[in-house]
């Protein structure tokens, strides 16, 4: 199979980088946002707050990782559609989505 998707254009330049600056200008409101809490944890025991559910907008999702890991003083990253936090801060990421009034639903253990 051939992918015939175009990526680059002599006039627009390189169309993929078009695409994700597309998404940045997507406004999000909180007050209709769902997120979607997990706490994960591995053979080791070590425990992973994972967030799903963001919305597409990449620069909003980098600074709710940025203000909440900053917030509570833990690691974690984002990934392409999800966020994680690293510990066991499961009362302490509720707390902060709450003071951000964003709706959340607690999945798994």
């Amino acid at each position: 199979m051939t992918d015939s998707r175009i990526v680059w254009s002599d006039e627009a330049g390189d169309l993929r980088k078009k695409k994700n600056q597309q998404e940045d200008t997507i406004i999000v409101d909180e007050a209709t946002l769902c997120l979607e809490l997990r706490r994960l944890t591995s053979g080791k025991g070590r425990t992973v707050i994972e967030i799903k559910g963001l919305p597409r907008n990449k620069s909003w999702c980098k600074k709710l990782a940025q203000d909440l890991k900053k917030a509570l003083g833990v690691g974690g990253a984002y990934k392409n559609d999800f966020l994680e936090i690293h510990g066991e801060k499961m009362d302490e990421v509720i707390h902060f989505i709450q003071k951000r009034n964003i709706k959340f639903k607690k999945t798994g253990g």
